[in-house]
């Protein structure tokens, strides 16, 4: 038997914010959904979350559009204050109930829910001869902040060789920027995936 097992998984001691009471919704990182089951303690910083199971919840029936009915199965997302089907927010969990367009309502969510990830973009790409700098972006429509990029250098002529430290996606403008630990040279390329859980 395993003798290395931290935690079941479905209740996590995790850091939240010092607002968190007992029954509130949480996104915990940049995608780890859940609901408190204690308040934020200020002795480690931390609260227990339930990372599976269904609770009442109060969600607004919208979407990034405006006024959406909620349905049974529905996908809802949470931004921090409220959770509705805006997909500009955190994947939450499923709707179990529905609501009235343009109404909030307490309702069953399953947390979490089914998710799947899927490609938003994938490719090599050259670094240009200007500028060189320790950070290359890359371009990529509709890309969001809340995308995971994975990259490799393909080819690295630059003496010394590169390593990657660190890439990230961002919305605005919508793309990946790839840092290396010292300056590209023109001609360099990176392997890229985005990947965006939904």
């Amino acid at each position: 038997m395993a003798t290395n097992k931290v935690q079941e998984g479905d209740i996590l001691r995790l850091t939240v914010g010092a607002t968190v009471d007992s029954g509130d919704p949480v996104i915990v990182g940049a995608s780890l959904p859940g609901v408190a089951l204690t308040d934020y303690d200020s002795a480690d910083g931390k609260a227990s979350i339930a990372m599976k199971g269904v609770f009442d919840l109060s969600v607004q029936a919208a979407n990034d559009a405006g006024n959406k009915a909620v349905a049974i199965g529905d996908k809802l997302y949470f931004d921090g204050t409220t959770i509705s089907k805006k997909a500009s927010g955190a994947l939450f969990g499923i709707a179990l109930e529905a609501i009235d367009s343009g109404k909030t309502a307490t309702i069953n969510v399953l947390i979490g829910g089914i998710s799947q990830s899927m490609i938003v973009a994938a490719g090599i790409h050259t670094v240009a001869d200007s500028p060189l700098d320790t950070a290359e972006f890359i371009a990529v429509t509709g890309c969001l902040d809340t995308d995971i990029v994975l990259a490799t250098m393909h080819t690295n002529g630059g003496s010394p060789k590169l390593n990657i430290v660190s890439a990230s996606a961002a919305a605005s403008p919508a793309g990946i920027t790839i840092t290396a630990d010292g300056t590209y040279t023109a001609g360099d390329k990176i392997n890229y995936l985005v990947v965006r859980y939904v």
